[in-house]
């Protein structure tokens, strides 16, 4: 093992810029990408999900542009492409920095919290630059105390900057952050009273718009961040003042780490002596679970989640050892974040209904990608507009690029395990809370460990075939193979031994389901599965016992078919691979309509 004196902490949860030289942290560097922002334009709009380094970019842009760190620029930025490379802005500005994240989203507090943030940023504002201003400091602080909304407070500061010969540069970071929580745990109509009308939201943002237009406009530059464009179309009728940047092509890799960045990670942290594991074998799971976003049509490199790439590192190294969850809590969006675009609570009903947009949902699991536009702004109230909801499911993360077909639409696809297992706690929330189908974990979790590990399946598969038996609410959602094989990879899905792959290709056909089981993490499990599905027609029979004439032959005829189709499978010597030594048992379930009406092994 090498000396660890000097070697650089991971960054998980750092987002202050400054702290990666005093803390000695490990830096993927992105600031080649200030030229490329400089280029676009002076008010700059960026999407991107959540947890993907956005507040850190945000404070390199603070650090950079900021008049009172110019002492300080090569101490901030030392071995970085833009310490050898600054632009004639570099210092040049006075900065301003808004965090909407710290707005307490309660409705009773709402306005308050943010007409106090606005007016804590202002005065730590003057502390900062007033004396280099000529602003008395404490004129000014009274000044801001006596506004009576943050668009006053707003407008006040302003007008103090408006003939003063530095301009301003604004950050406003997570803008849409606690609007989206009031929309997703309130409702529309309490997301309305602040971003329609006179709400204070929009109110404010006319005030920053105003800042930036006419003689001697203070703001200079803008840039400003979020996970969706939703509130900015609703505060600002598209805030037609910025650029949107977030389809740009150059800098699809601007947040995230490609392939290259993450294995030159992995063996830097080799010098630990704490990772036992290949840096192919770590490379190949972490591109499992947290790789292939694009955010480009015309992007030719997938990214990484770096936060989720810097979680697993952080946690693999306390023990030498993959992280037992895979998927950090903080990174997780919040089932409510989703709750509103899905189910409608309606007067009278007996339990909330899904809309429109949960049938979208559950389309794009079984068909595994969906064609669209990426339409680059739209209102809460048009939110139900398929377009605009695989839109809004791809600015969360929950969708990605992979090409574009013949009409120039999007082919979005989802893009790893993290979000497929997202999409499963969806399903799985939804179909509870509406009433249609729910399990008993402790039963299920009982039966999974003995499939896993004492290869009893029986257990499970009927476990779940009699609860979508006695479902009711099942028998319309169920219309076809791809139906089925949804429902199964979400139910199979809740449990953390296996990988689940659906329509995987091996030895030249695709298996409905593969069930590999999760060795880097429990290699003491002992089998693994394929499993084959059949459907009829649900009008061709109730149950097995009431199978009308000649229905048996056709069962055994897919049976058959299917059997078959397992054997040639269960041959291919790079799927052998993936499940080490443990017990190969390939199932074959034909099921009429929601019902299971076969089950057995070859």
């Amino acid at each position: 093992m090498k000396n660890q004196q000097h070697l650089k902490q991971i960054p998980y949860g750092i987002s202050n810029f400054e702290d990666f030289q005093v803390k000695n942290l490990y830096y993927v560097d992105k600031t080649r990408y200030i030229e490329n922002i400089e280029e676009k334009g002076s008010y700059i709009f960026f999407i991107r999900p959540r947890r993907f380094g956005k507040s850190l970019f945000l404070s390199i842009l603070e650090s950079y542009y900021d008049l009172a760190r110019e002492d300080r620029f090569d101490e901030i930025f030392n071995g970085t492409y833009i310490q050898q490379n600054p632009t004639k802005e570099k210092n040049k500005y006075l900065v301003l920095k808004l965090n909407f994240s710290m707005v307490e989203p309660n409705v009773a507090k709402i306005e308050e919290s943010f007409h106090s943030h606005i007016r804590n940023a202002a005065n730590f504002f003057v502390n900062k630059y007033g004396k280099s201003l000529d602003v008395d400091i404490e004129t000014a602080k009274k000044d801001f105390a006596s506004a009576n909304s943050a668009a006053t407070l707003m407008d006040t500061f302003i007008n103090y900057f408006k003939e003063k010969e530095q301009r301003l540069y604004v950050i406003i970071d997570e803008y849409d952050n606690f609007a989206n929580t009031i929309l997703s745990t309130m409702g529309e109509m309490e997301y309305r009273k602040i971003t329609h009308d006179d709400g204070f939201l929009r109110s404010f943002f006319n005030v920053i718009k105003g800042g930036t237009t006419g003689s001697g406009a203070p703001i200079s530059r803008l840039f400003m961040t979020g996970v969706s464009p939703i509130t900015l179309d609703d505060v600002t009728s598209g805030f037609n003042i910025a650029t949107n940047i977030s389809l740009d092509s150059d800098i699809n890799e601007m947040l995230g780490f490609n392939r290259g960045e993450v294995e030159t990670m992995i063996e830097y942290y080799r010098q630990t002596g704490k990772i036992r594991h290949s840096t192919p074998e770590l490379l190949e799971l972490m591109s499992y679970w947290y790789n292939h976003y694009r955010f480009s049509m015309d992007a030719q490199q997938e990214v990484f989640n770096s936060v989720l790439v810097l979680y697993f590192l952080n946690e693999y190294l306390k023990n030498s050892r993959v992280p037992q969850t895979l998927i950090d809590r903080n990174v997780r969006i919040d089932y409510q974040k989703l709750r509103y675009l899905i189910i409608i609570d309606q007067k009278g009903a007996a339990a909330p209904q899904t809309n429109g947009n949960f049938s979208r949902l559950k389309e794009i699991i079984e068909n595994k990608s969906v064609h669209s536009t990426i339409e680059a702004g739209f209102p809460i109230a048009e939110i139900i507009n398929p377009e605009n909801f695989v839109s809004l499911l791809y600015y969360f993360g929950l969708l990605t690029i992979v090409g574009s077909d013949e009409e120039n639409k999007a082919i979005l696809s989802i893009p790893n395990e993290t979000v497929n297992r997202l999409y499963f706690d969806y399903i799985k929330e939804t179909y509870a809370e509406t009433g249609i189908f729910s399990l008993d974990i402790v039963k299920y979790s009982k039966r999974m460990k003995e499939m896993a590990f004492d290869g009893k399946w029986q257990p499970l598969v009927e476990y779940l075939s009699e609860r979508m038996a006695a479902s009711m609410g099942l028998r319309d959602l169920i219309t076809g193979e791809k139906s089925i094989q949804a429902f199964l990879n979400v139910y199979l899905g809740l449990s953390n031994l296996y990988l689940i792959h659906s329509e995987k290709e091996i030895n030249k056909g695709f298996a409905d389901i593969v069930m590999e089981p999760f060795l880097l993490q429990y290699p003491a499990i002992k089998y693994a599965y394929l499993v084959e599905i059949k459907y009829l027609n649900a009008a061709s029979g109730k149950t097995k016992k009431t199978l009308p004439p000649g229905l048996d032959d056709r069962i055994k005829k897919l049976r058959e078919e299917a059997e078959s189709q397992l054997k040639r499978y269960s041959l291919d010597e790079k799927f052998q691979k993936t499940i080490g030594q443990t017990t190969l048992m390939k199932l074959v379930l034909v099921f009429c309509g929601h019902r299971l009406v076969y089950n057995g092994e070859v």
